[in-house]
C-alpha cells in the first residue's frame, strides 16, 4: 500500500504535466482549425487562388445541397473545379460564420458552425459549413466541407448586418 502511494505521489506531477500539456495542445489546434475556416472565407472573398490552394487538400471534394422545387439539388465540385471558379469569377462573396463547434481526435478535427452568406453585397442564402480537417507534416489541411443553402426562414445572424468593407 505504501509502495502504491509512493508510487502515486512519484508519478503525479508527471501525469498532470502530461495531462496540462495534452489540453494545451487541443486549445491550440481548436484555435487553428477555427482561423483555418476563416481564412478560408477571407481567401474566398480576396479570390486568393494561391492562398486557397495552400489550405486544400489537392484530392478533396465539397458537397453543397438546397431544397428546390424539383426537390434535392447538391453540387459536388471537386477542390480543383472550386479553385478554378473562384479565380474566374468577379461576384464579391462574403461568407461569416459564428459559434464554431470544433471535434478533434489525433490528426482529424470537425468544425461545425451556422453561416450566412452574401453575393455582392446582397443577402444570398445561409446554413450550415461542416469543414473536415487532416492534420499533415504541414499543418492543418481542409479535405472537403459539406454545406447547406437555405435562402429562407434564416434566423438573425448574432453578428447582425452586413457590414461590407472592400
Amino acid at each position: 500500500m505504501k509502495k502504491t502511494l509512493l508510487a502515486l505521489l512519484i508519478c503525479s506531477p508527471f501525469c498532470l504535466a502530461a495531462a496540462i500539456a495534452d489540453a494545451a495542445d487541443a486549445a491550440d489546434d481548436r484555435t487553428a482549425v477555427v482561423d483555418m475556416v476563416q481564412q478560408f472565407f477571407d481567401a474566398m472573398t480576396a479570390r486568393d487562388v494561391a492562398g486557397m490552394r495552400a489550405m486544400l487538400t489537392p484530392d478533396g471534394r465539397f458537397y453543397g445541397y438546397r431544397e428546390g422545387p424539383d426537390g434535392l439539388q447538391v453540387m459536388r465540385p471537386t477542390h480543383q473545379q472550386y479553385v478554378d471558379g473562384l479565380a474566374g469569377g468577379d461576384r464579391r462573396l462574403i461568407e461569416r460564420f459564428w459559434d464554431p463547434q470544433v471535434l478533434l481526435h489525433d490528426r482529424m478535427a470537425v468544425v461545425w458552425t451556422p453561416y450566412d452568406l452574401y453575393v455582392d453585397g446582397s443577402f444570398s442564402h445561409c446554413g450550415i459549413d461542416s469543414f473536415s480537417f487532416l492534420k499533415t507534416d504541414e499543418g492543418w489541411k481542409i479535405t472537403g466541407i459539406v454545406f447547406s443553402m437555405e435562402p429562407d426562414n434564416c434566423a438573425a445572424s448574432p453578428l447582425g448586418p452586413l457590414q461590407d468593407r472592400q
